[in-house]
């Protein structure tokens, strides 16, 4: 299981990125004390849900798992 994290830091349009501490570039991740522990999870999709409910707009890091997260996200969006 990896560690996420939500960064506090919003983009332009109000989404949060999620954070896979193991797996995002340096650069990338914001450091914990920019970014809030979600926990524990199996796969990308399951941090971002849990983010979700905390954060209306969370999206899943590209730079962290670029092929799934955004496989996963982007039907979620389309529906909003």
């Amino acid at each position: 299981m990896a560690s996420y994290f939500v960064a506090y830091d919003a983009s332009p349009v109000g989404e949060v990125a999620v954070h896979d501490r193991t797996r995002c570039p340096p650069g990338c991740f914001l450091g914990e004390a920019l970014t809030e522990y979600l926990g524990e999870f199996l796969e990308a999709t399951q941090a971002v849900a849990v983010a979700r409910l905390r954060y209306g707009h969370a999206r899943g890091c590209p730079a962290c798992e670029p092929a799934r997260v955004r496989a996963s996200v982007l039907p979620s969006i389309a529906s909003a």
